[in-house]
């Protein structure tokens, strides 16, 4: 997989809007509409979940994109209709809505994120899957996509391979209860010699909520002491890394962000994101919902 180039790390939290970030992270005073551009001043990297209740309108994406510098990216998660309320079945419009908003979104656009849930096994729906994919793959080969999923049974090197032969990510996501899939992702990424980023997702224990997100209650020293190793291995071999935190991780993703990039910056150094952001006044921001 080696390259002779350092690879990209794309790097943010799992949406950009909460209550308990205002005095924290946000300046105490500062407008809803304005929060995303401080953001984008600060991580190159955002997974945009509003996308999973509803598709963002023409008009909404427009103001994301002129809320970011260049260089910042947007990973849209699919819409639930398509996988957790259709289960992939008669979805044809809706995926193509989807995909089509990823195209909209340009050089902006991370790699869109289908996840499935836990009852979504390879045992129940498996063929189904893999016709989703196929056509995934055939139909919009020039999109970045990669596909989490949370049934045991799907969490193996083979389906791993299966997506990377196709040129579709295998998202590997730290979870409480979760095994670890990276060893998957690694070892179907060097037998298909891909040269597809890793994605990655820091969940931590969703299952058992902290009482807000404002600070880190649950440091997770070791955790990120081994993925900021991971990380670092894989940017000198030029390995992009698709990389977003979420508050359960430790309780404020932000500062966890800020932590593992520390970690990192100790094996690599690492370019500083200080862009110039700008936006429109008087321009507001729809926001995000939470999925956890």
């Amino acid at each position: 997989m080696k390259t002779g180039s350092t690879g990209i790390l794309r790097i943010g939290t799992s949406s950009w809007s909460f209550p308990d970030w205002r005095g924290v992270f946000y300046p105490t005073q500062a407008p809803a509409d304005q929060q995303l551009s401080f953001y984008a001043g600060r991580f190159n990297s955002v997974e945009a979940n509003t996308s999973f209740y509803a598709l963002p309108t023409p008009k909404t994406l427009l103001r994301w994109l002129e809320s970011v510098p260049e260089g910042f990216t947007f990973s849209l998660k699919a819409p639930r209709e398509i996988t957790h309320e259709r289960r992939l079945v008669n979805v044809e419009q809706t995926t193509a809505a989807y995909l089509d908003i990823l195209r909209s979104l340009g050089s902006a656009a991370a790699p869109g994120l289908i996840q499935f849930p836990a009852t979504f096994s390879r045992n129940s729906d498996g063929r189904r899957l893999a016709a989703f994919v196929d056509s995934l793959a055939a139909g919009a080969p020039e999109i970045s996509l990669s596909v989490e999923v949370r049934a045991f049974d799907l969490m193996t090197t083979a389906f791993a391979r299966f997506l990377l032969e196709r040129g579709i990510g295998f998202v590997v996501v730290e979870r409480t209860g979760q095994p670890d899939t990276f060893v998957n992702w690694q070892a179907a990424a060097e037998s298909t010699n891909s040269r597809l980023p890793l994605h990655m997702r820091l969940i931590g224990n969703d299952r058992e909520p902290l009482p807000d997100d404002k600070l880190i209650r649950r440091p997770q020293e070791e955790l990120l002491d081994r993925w900021a190793k991971r990380i670092a291995d894989l940017l000198k071999d030029g390995t992009d890394v698709f990389c977003y935190v979420h508050n359960p991780f430790e309780g404020h993703a932000p500062e966890t962000v800020r932590r593992l990039l520390a970690r990192i910056g100790q094996y690599l150094p690492l370019p500083d994101w200080n862009p110039a952001v700008g936006r429109p006044a008087g321009e507001e921001d729809s926001g995000q919902m939470s999925l956890f």
